[in-house]
């Protein structure tokens, strides 16, 4: 596959994958984790996963650097996304439409669950770009699973741990939406939500090698 097409491809599932998990997001699904009972999680966590993957082929065929700018360009669309999102939202309804308390409550959701995703975006997904670009030079190239699961694994602790303290905690204890959680409720919350996203980044090695074999075969 010519270098121009992964490019373009990798980017758009990155930038899209976010955009998506983000709206995923409004819904919580609920996983039953062997011992440790049931884990409510955002719906677009598999979303997520296809991000990470992607970014991490980003790093992988065009560079950390590019793959950086990649990064800084989705956490500016998810910027618009969302004021795209409460546009819609501001928007009188027509006379005859009637879902728009449904509409408001699926993606209007409070400042400090958009602030937080958006500041855990930036962090989280710039961590995987220099791990995945690290691991890489450290081990001259080889191993592709562990620098795919080394920084996805990594990062997205950093992402459940951000997010979650930010969203729950911080944010609504200064005023910006929704009731604070702290002390073992909120741990609780980024544990299982951490161990669903490292399962899907251990799930995440077998298409990131489908992918890197069908990206470097013979012509």
């Amino acid at each position: 596959m010519e270098t121009e097409d992964t490019r373009a491809i990798f980017t758009a599932v990155f930038a899209g994958s976010i955009v998506l998990a983000n709206v995923l997001a409004a819904k919580l699904t609920w996983i039953e984790l062997p011992g440790l009972g049931g884990v409510a999680v955002p719906a677009g966590f598999v979303a997520f996963g296809v991000a990470y993957l992607a970014s991490d082929l980003l790093v992988e065929y065009h560079g950390k650097e590019y793959a950086a700018t990649v990064v800084n360009g989705t956490v500016v669309t998810l910027v618009i996304a969302y004021a795209l999102v409460f546009l819609a939202i501001w928007m009188p309804s027509a006379p005859f439409y009637g879902g728009q308390d449904a509409f408001v409550s699926t993606l209007g959701g409070s400042a400090s669950i958009i602030l937080a995703s958006v500041v855990a975006l930036a962090l989280a997904q710039h961590l995987d770009v220099r791990l995945f670009a690290n691991l890489k030079t450290r081990t001259g190239g080889r191993h592709r699973w562990l620098r795919n699961c080394g920084s996805t694994a990594i990062s997205q602790g950093v992402d459940t741990v951000v997010f979650i303290t930010l969203g729950f905690a911080i944010f609504p204890a200064l005023g910006l939406g929704g009731e604070p959680t702290w002390g073992w409720a909120l741990v609780s919350i980024v544990a299982g939500q951490y161990i669903v996203k490292l399962l899907v980044a251990l799930i995440d090695t077998l298409p990131f090698y489908a992918v890197t074999e069908f990206v470097e075969r013979p012509a």
